[in-house]
């Protein structure tokens, strides 16, 4: 029942030293009142934009043991939360563990979290997992999902469009017949996200930062999904969850400006009351 703990899975990376992946997603969950179990995908120790990362890819067999013992557990799920997909055996693996769940509990609320690619300023937009695991996640995942996390490059990505703005995106989304929160959206000077649930649309925004450190697209997955099982409607769950990014996005730049350093760590565990007590950021309706 929405509004009471529940129980996510969440299949992604683990990153031990770094706010990333199930790392950040598990915290902001646990954070609001919820259970969230890892199925890891892949072990690290930081995250790469840090060095070599140690660690890698957990082999398909392993999840499929580690998965069998969270069975043997008798675990009632409530949702479940993917991201990061570190092989491409990993996501028919996904699939299948999401039929299960939904066998059991056919009400469960399945987030897919489409991690791909983004756009940069040199690149102008790439994949970084080869381009066939992108396309499974495509095709095999989405299917599946009551709502998508992507941010507008891989929105583009996945509908085959180049993708500028909002109104690029809500017709992009028209076609596709999708829910999603789509992260990174333009808004004259500012940036923001959008969410379309096929009956309206609504986009929420904040000022831009110079840089911000890796794991927000994690961290907003996790934080929308528990606000939304807390009981909120998909809107205040979105206004609630990019209004608590944006004040640790702030404090990231803070805390990088008084180090005299680059940003590369949220401070989810400094803000961490933040992601219960921030107010709702306002929105502006957009028409479909």
């Amino acid at each position: 029942m929405r509004g009471t703990v529940q129980t996510v899975l969440i299949i992604s990376s683990f990153v031990a030293a770094s706010r990333v992946g199930a790392t950040a997603s598990a915290f902001c969950l646990r954070r609001l009142g919820h259970e969230a179990i890892i199925l890891p995908t892949t072990l690290m120790g930081r995250h790469p934009g840090w060095g070599a990362p140690g660690g890698g890819p957990v082999q398909a067999e392993h999840m499929q043991d580690m998965w069998e013992a969270i069975q043997a557990q008798n675990i009632k799920f409530d949702a479940v939360l993917t991201g990061y997909m570190g092989q491409a055996a990993h996501i028919p693996l996904a699939a299948h563990i999401i039929e299960h769940i939904k066998s059991e509990n056919p009400q469960a609320y399945i987030l897919v979290d489409p991690v791909m690619g983004d756009f940069t300023e040199t690149s102008k937009g790439r994949l970084y997992i080869p381009e066939p695991r992108a396309k499974a996640i495509c095709e095999i995942l989405l299917p599946f999902a009551d709502i998508i996390t992507p941010n507008l490059w891989e929105l583009g990505y996945i509908t085959d469009q180049s993708l500028k703005n909002a109104q690029d995106a809500l017709a992009a989304l028209r076609r596709f017949n999708q829910s999603a929160i789509v992260t990174s959206v333009p808004y004259q000077n500012e940036i923001g996200a959008l969410l379309y649930d096929g009956k309206a649309a609504a986009q929420s925004h904040h000022l831009k930062f110079a840089s911000v450190p890796h794991g927000g697209g994690d961290s907003l997955a996790g934080l929308y999904l528990g606000h939304y099982l807390n009981g909120d409607s998909p809107r205040l769950a979105m206004r609630k969850s990019i209004s608590a990014l944006f004040q640790i996005m702030s404090l990231a730049n803070k805390l990088s400006q008084d180090a005299q350093s680059h940003i590369n760590e949220l401070p989810l565990i400094q803000a961490q009351d933040t992601l219960i007590h921030s107010p709702p950021l306002d929105f502006i309706e957009l028409p479909l």
